[in-house]
């Protein structure tokens, strides 16, 4: 064990280490910085006067004092580690350990398991909690005499903040721990460790007591005390140093839990602005880049209109020669080209033209048919034609005239 205590952390953590800040034992230097873990023996590298002081907070278990946790050994008839979950909680509430309004903060560990039944020890933080523990910085809370290996089948007492605590120990598993509240082995002491022995045996929970042991410093005459009240052997060894236990227990505060909660909230919620934000200023970014390189284009195409703004204009000339002269140098658009073409799609001595008008994109036909089936034939070969070829054709309702002759007219438009 190494203890090099400084009002501040010497170093940061390295890979495989954890902090663990438990109670120390004076109210000189109430809380230690412990780093455990790695290949190196654990060390404690920093006092604190309160948790705050730890600048390793965020990366560090806050073991919670004796004093500030209760301890319930239960036994339930059940062997199934599944069904603790639902057990322990009415367990608590018929103890009136269990808050009106909420769920009591609490975590356990199994002690003993027999044929039909399981010991497990409770640990439940009060209503009331020391305001000192409500930091925010912590993302664990545990107990402090969990930290310590405790020895077997013993009574084992130490100090905390200048208050004695005591653990009780069922073969290598604790099963009891309490504050006893002076700072020295008092009358009062030896009458609550009397106390606390006989309920705990009464309820089978401690079956083979040997031993005392003294993680203090005590006066010859408070071991004598200790051994002729408790009729058991009484050891003063050095405090070994920390240990991570294992489960961990969850003992977070509710305080804690819900100032945690809202932090996180609050971290998706900024989050999600920032989210918000940067596609809002992608989207902005992405349509200012596209009318930059559409404004280059459209100043492009300005310059190049600029340029051959002759020649377009000589194009559109010739366009419009072209269009002009369409008419007549194209064959097929000529009038009597047309008139033939439709003289010669006339059945012989079934019709003959009483109108024709012709220009290039729009004929008239009118005449007179001796029936219907005439016109309608005369009209099919117009459209079979493929001098006709792009011409849409409308035709109006044939009518009897007074010489018995069918009256009709077509109409003829051809895309220019």
């Amino acid at each position: 064990m190494v203890r090099a205590v400084k009002t501040k952390a010497t170093r940061s953590l390295h890979k495989g280490e954890r902090a663990v800040l438990l109670p120390g034992a004076t109210s000189a230097e109430p809380w230690e910085v412990w780093v455990l873990g790695g290949q190196a023996e654990p060390q404690c590298i920093q006092a604190c006067s309160s948790p705050n002081d730890n600048r390793l907070s965020k990366q560090t278990t806050l073991a919670l004092p004796v004093s500030q946790v209760y301890c319930l050994p239960l036994w339930l008839n059940e062997t199934d580690p599944k069904q603790f979950g639902q057990m322990i909680p009415l367990q608590l509430e018929l103890r009136g350990l269990q808050p009106r309004n909420g769920v009591a903060v609490a975590d356990w560990s199994v002690a003993a398991t027999e044929e039909n039944r399981t010991l497990v020890t409770v640990g439940v933080l009060p209503a009331t909690e020391d305001p000192e523990l409500h930091v925010e910085a912590y993302r664990r809370f545990d107990l402090s005499a969990r930290y310590l290996e405790l020895p077997e089948n013993a009574i084992t007492v130490w100090r905390e903040q200048d208050q004695l605590v005591v653990a009780f120990t069922r073969d290598n598993h604790l099963v009891y721990f309490q504050a006893l509240g002076d700072e020295h082995i008092t009358p009062r002491v030896l009458q609550d460790l009397t106390c606390l022995r006989a309920t705990l045996i009464m309820q089978g929970i401690l079956t083979n007591l040997r031993q005392i042991v003294l993680w203090v410093d005590a006066t010859p005459a408070e071991v004598e005390s200790l051994r002729a009240t408790l009729q058991l052997s009484v050891t003063v060894p050095q405090k070994p140093p920390p240990r991570a236990p294992s489960p961990v227990w969850k003992l977070t505060p509710g305080t804690v839990s819900e100032a945690q909660r809202q932090q996180e909230v609050w971290r998706w919620r900024r989050r999600g602005i920032f989210l918000g934000l940067a596609a809002y200023l992608l989207i902005a970014g992405f349509l200012l880049i596209r009318f930059y390189f559409l404004s280059q284009q459209g100043d492009a195409l300005r310059k190049w209109q600029s340029a051959h703004a002759a020649t377009l204009a000589q194009i559109h000339a010739t366009q419009a020669a072209w269009n002009a002269l369409r008419p007549v140098v194209d064959e097929s658009g000529y009038p009597l080209e047309i008139l033939r073409a439709t003289n010669e799609a006339i059945p012989a001595d079934d019709l003959h033209l009483t109108l024709f008008e012709a220009d290039d994109s729009h004929l008239l036909i009118k005449g007179e048919a001796k029936n219907a089936p005439a016109a309608f034939q005369f009209l099919d070969k117009l459209q079979n034609d493929n001098r006709f070829a792009g011409y849409h054709w409308e035709r109006s309702q044939p009518t009897l005239a007074a010489n018995d002759l069918t009256q009709f007219q077509i109409e003829g438009t051809r895309a220019p």
